[in-house]
Formats: C-alpha cells, sequence, structure tokens
C-alpha cells in the first residue's frame, strides 16, 4: 500500500489475547501509533479523554461498556473520531444499524491484517469500510 498516511488508534477487546494480538500487528505498522487499549468501552474512554486517537477500534461485546454503547457516545461526543467496529459472523444486522448511526468501518474478526491497516487508512481518508 502506497501513500500510507500517520494515524493513532485505540483498541478496546475484552478478549486480551486478541487485543494484544491486534496491537502487536499494528505494531508492524509504522504509520500506526497504538495510544490506548482497555478491556471495555468505559476504560477506553477515560484512557482517551485527554488525547483523542484518530481511529478507535472497537468489539462489540464486552463488559459494563460494550462497542455499541462505546460506539454511540464516540459519534455523538467526538464525531471527528473514527470508528472502526471488529465483529464476529453473525452481527451484520446490529452492524449495518451502527453503520446508519454514524460508525465509519467495519472488519471481520477473521479478516486478514493486512486489511485492518487498509480499512484504518480508508476512514482516515473520509471513507467508509467497506466502501458502500
Amino acid at each position: 500500500m502506497d501513500n500510507l498516511k500517520p494515524l493513532t488508534v485505540a483498541i478496546a477487546d475484552d478478549h486480551t489475547l486478541f487485543r494484544k494480538g491486534v496491537i502487536a500487528i499494528l505494531g508492524g505498522y509504522k504509520e500506526v501509533t497504538v495510544l490506548a487499549d482497555a478491556g471495555n468501552g468505559a476504560d477506553l474512554l477515560e484512557k482517551i479523554e485527554d488525547k483523542l486517537p484518530d481511529v478507535v477500534i472497537l468489539d462489540l461485546e464486552m463488559p459494563e461498556m460494550d462497542g455499541v454503547v462505546t460506539a454511540r457516545y464516540l459519534t455523538t461526543k467526538y464525531p471527528k473520531v473514527k470508528v472502526l467496529i471488529l465483529s464476529s459472523e453473525g452481527e451484520e444486522s446490529l452492524v449495518d444499524k451502527l453503520m446508519g448511526d454514524g460508525v465509519q468501518g467495519c472488519l471481520l474478526k477473521s479478516a486478514e491484517p493486512e486489511e485492518l491497516r487498509t480499512a484504518l487508512q480508508h476512514l482516515l481518508a473520509g471513507h467508509t469500510y467497506p466502501a458502500k
């Protein structure tokens, strides 16, 4: 991928091993800086309050504050922050609703790592992912 723009991200996913794996993948992309990671939306919002990322990567199902509530909060309070939902198979109707509510992107957890990079660049450029 040419002309990669630098960006900052934060990630919330209650599956620690998965979350750390995504962070490790992102660490291999020189244009990406991970600002924060958390196991739920409430913890994430607290961590990014002082320094907002360009993109927040959210799992839908988390304890305390799930991805749906977190996404709606982010799109309302911080409209410049892009939201990328990481979803599992079978959550399509919920993802479609969130995309209608202002979430900019969705990626299946089964996607290849390079697709995550592509999705982040699309969102940073002001596009939705996948493109409609």
